[in-house]
């Protein structure tokens, strides 16, 4: 117990130590301590959730076979990156925390797509719409084959994980904006997220 209380201790003076060392617009600037603190009890809470439920939060479901989209905030991440620490038992240090916390610049989604053909989530590609704004990625992942799906051998027999990443200097956060999967025939799957209701 009392380790647990120097470690956690440790960890709080290190952010806030981190938060004098960096400039205001640094990475750090867009977690308080306590939503940093927040996001690793959150992560350490809910280590035996399945990813989509410990996702939740910050995903866009479209139901079954249809799709889905998780938005990585610096929230998320942190949660995630201290969960990941828990389930392999060992400690989740100061440097991971910052390194968690890098995503800040960024709006990065992880995006589940179906198909039938085994290479059909080569070509997607991803944009944001908000307001008249259209901004495009500045990192594109998509795996070149995808994996069998739930449904395998019926259709949608694959799946696929993408991952779009998109500069948060060029959007509004507080307001609503539509990420949207545009498949190689150009049809747009969107995705409606609520930036100023998400941690």
């Amino acid at each position: 117990m009392t380790k647990k209380f120097f470690l956690q201790t440790g960890i709080l003076c290190f952010i806030l130590f981190l938060f004098v060392l960096k400039p205001a617009h640094a990475v750090l600037s867009k977690l308080t301590p306590e939503q940093i603190q927040e996001a690793i009890v959150y992560g350490q809470k809910n280590k035996n959730l399945d990813m989509v439920a410990f996702s939740k939060p910050w995903t866009v479901s479209l139901g079954k076979g249809q799709g889905s989209a998780s938005l990585f905030t610096a929230y998320h991440n942190l949660a995630y990156k201290a969960r990941k620490a828990a389930v392999e038992r060992r400690e989740f240090t100061g440097q991971n925390i910052q390194e968690a916390l890098d995503v800040a610049n960024t709006l990065t989604f992880s995006v589940t797509v179906y198909g039938d053909e085994d290479n059909f989530a080569m070509y997607y590609t991803a944009k944001i719409y908000q307001k008249d704004d259209v901004i495009q990625p500045e990192f594109e992942f998509a795996p070149e084959i995808a994996d069998a799906s739930e449904f395998w051998p019926n259709s949608p027999s694959n799946t696929a994980r993408l991952v779009f990443k998109f500069p948060a200097k060029d959007i509004d956060l507080n307001t609503l904006i539509s990420f949207v999967v545009v498949a190689p025939g150009g049809e747009e799957v969107p995705f409606d997220f609520d930036l100023s209701k998400m941690k």
